[in-house]
């Protein structure tokens, strides 16, 4: 099935909505039952657009399989993406971002309270307590999620003005099949 099809069906309502609260709460997301593995994400907002364009920029690894179907206004007309310029400006958007993304599991109470603890006010500590976080979520689970949030704490950096630094432990999910930990949506608009 091919981008145009899935948008279609989506308008169609073809697809039954998943009703997560975490991910109502967190992601601010409407999620689609797609098929087996994946599901399709309705996103109001450009935070998972910053987040594709630090997964390109940063070259990140510990990410969901995600890709961008297509992009609808409020009365379902599909539009082409915004440009860079109109994403990084600063304001919100009105349109819908429809997504494709491999289904996912939410981290046990353990793991989210421990990633609350050390990554969710990362901007608010210096650089040595920066660092000695980012080696403990390497030593404890993985050393590419430590790279990778680092990685995106750079990225962040870059775009502060625009961007608001929002990962915790809903931000982590984990792979189906493997339990691999993943990081999703870990920015939103600075007000």
């Amino acid at each position: 099935m091919n981008n145009k099809e899935i948008i279609n069906n989506f308008i169609a309502g073809e697809y039954e909505q998943i009703f997560c609260e975490k991910c109502a709460m967190t992601f601010l997301t409407n999620v689609y039952e797609f098929d087996e593995k994946h599901v399709l994400l309705e996103k109001r907002s450009y935070g998972l657009e910053y987040y594709c364009g630090a997964i390109h920029a940063e070259h990140l690894k510990k990410v969901p399989d995600i890709h961008r179907v297509g992009i609808l206004t409020e009365d379902d007309k599909i539009v082409e993406a915004p440009s860079q310029e109109i994403i990084y400006s600063g304001h919100e958007t009105d349109l819908r971002f429809i997504y494709i993304m491999e289904k996912l599991k939410h981290l046990d109470e353990d793991d989210s309270a421990y990633f609350d603890r050390c990554v969710k006010d990362l901007d608010w500590k210096n650089d040595a307590d920066r660092q000695k976080i980012i080696e403990g979520v390497s030593k404890r689970y993985d050393p590419e999620l430590g790279q990778d949030i680092a990685k995106l704490y750079n990225f962040y950096t870059k775009y502060k003005d625009v961007l608001a630094w929002d990962l915790h432990g809903d931000n982590l999910m984990k792979r189906l099949e493997t339990d691999e930990i993943v990081i999703l949506d870990p920015y939103t608009r600075n007000c």
